[in-house]
């Protein structure tokens, strides 16, 4: 017998109990007199006891049918609650959602989006973690890990949600003082504040130098905000996403440079998440709001 004929048998159980009559908890459930009368002949077998006594015009419980319907009754409440939850799950998105995001697209493109997200989906409450690491949200308990480019031979689901491009820029401060580079090969003339991870410096890559610049400077940082703020104060060249940077390139205060030997979409996002059967809600909406919000780069559209 299967667990779905055994919540079969309780099911029965208690709603006789409840209606006090055998036909009527078959109307109840749909089941003929003769069914309803197989299934306590069962039940009363398995546990060796009479759970009804029967007259002509009553079916009342016995003392051992009592005691199961306590603890039978807990069961279908149980199961009811669960069925509502499952349904409720099913309906609108709900529950907690844990996100581990890059620091840089968080602050400067997601904050101010997440209202809008949090708004239409009253259900969700979001717990956002800002790092840079290549953190496995299979052996964690992130559901849904926002980065740089899709990760190789991963058992995680990965969908793109923005592109952007590397924009190299600095002050009309720095550039009044040092002077504008004409191509990658000056920028050793320069101080380049460069992006690090783990206390290593990335290096820049060009389209004639695909395999990297090494550049020199007197700061670095693992946050992509401070260097634009050191930047905007004339302290160096920086080579960060044209999000972090695009409403300081339209209004003047950073300039960019060597445009012509950068790539222009080199730096796909992509949201990961693991495979789960049928989808989780939460995370099916929130990467849904991510793919319209940015999938064509509104930071490139100036604000009305």
């Amino acid at each position: 017998m299967t667990r779905n004929d055994r919540f079969q048998e309780v099911l029965v159980f208690v709603q006789i109990a409840k209606s006090g009559s055998f036909s009527a908890a078959g109307r109840a459930l749909d089941l003929t007199p003769s069914t309803v009368s197989k299934v306590v002949t069962r039940l009363e077998r398995k546990f060796g006891a009479r759970l009804f006594n029967r007259t002509t015009h009553s079916v009342r419980l016995s003392e051992e049918g009592k005691a199961l319907f306590q603890r039978a009754s807990r069961v279908i409440e149980a199961m009811t609650d669960a069925e509502s939850l499952i349904e409720k799950f099913s309906l609108a998105p709900t529950g907690q959602l844990r996100i581990y995001a890059l620091p840089s697209f968080a602050l400067s493109q997601l904050a101010p989006v997440l209202p809008e997200f949090l708004d239409a989906n009253p259900g969700i409450r979001v717990d956002i973690q800002l790092g840079t690491e290549n953190i496995d949200s299979i052996n964690s308990d992130i559901d849904i890990v926002l980065r740089y480019g899709r990760p190789e031979n991963s058992r995680l689901v990965s969908r793109k949600v923005a592109d952007s491009s590397w924009v190299v820029c600095a002050s009309p401060i720095y550039l009044e003082r040092r002077g504008i580079p004409e191509s990658p090969a000056d920028l050793v003339l320069h101080n380049c504040l460069s992006f690090s991870l783990q206390t290593m410096a990335v290096p820049w890559s060009f389209k004639s130098m695909p395999e990297g610049l090494g550049i020199e400077g007197n700061a670095s940082s693992n946050h992509a905000p401070m260097l634009r703020e050191l930047a905007l104060r004339g302290v160096g060249i920086i080579r960060v996403a044209d999000f972090v940077v695009a409403n300081d390139v339209r209004a003047g205060t950073l300039i960019p440079l060597l445009s012509e030997f950068t790539s222009k979409l080199d730096e796909p996002i992509f949201a990961l998440y693991q495979p789960q059967p049928g989808g989780s809600q939460r995370v099916r909406a929130f990467t849904e709001f991510l793919h319209r919000r940015f999938s064509k780069r509104p930071w490139l559209v100036a604000a009305p």
